[in-house]
């Protein structure tokens, strides 16, 4: 995606009286692993695969302006790469 049509993204969406962030949105809010970056659209989808709190509203995915709650999940979910690795390691030790 160009720069122009990012720039061009809406940001976030007004719902009632509420404001919610988009996935552009969001992903201008949180950092990347390396200073002065932005996480990318596609790891944030990849979190929304994975259960993080978000809903969807006429087909866009709405992240609630209060990030509290996506952090605390940030931090203590388990990717899936760790789980399956875990499974291995249970079938091979027995544990």
């Amino acid at each position: 995606m160009t720069r122009e049509k990012r720039a061009s993204m809406a940001l976030e969406k007004q719902l009632g009286e509420k404001s919610f962030y988009t996935l552009y949105g969001m992903c201008a809010q949180i950092p990347g692993r390396t200073a002065g970056s932005r996480l990318s659209p596609n790891q944030l989808l990849k979190y929304v695969k994975e259960g993080c709190p978000c809903f969807e509203h006429a087909g866009q995915v709405l992240f609630e302006k209060d990030l509290t709650v996506f952090y605390n999940w940030l931090r203590q979910r388990k990717p899936l790469r760790q789980i399956k690795a875990q499974e291995r390691l249970r079938r091979i030790y027995g544990r």
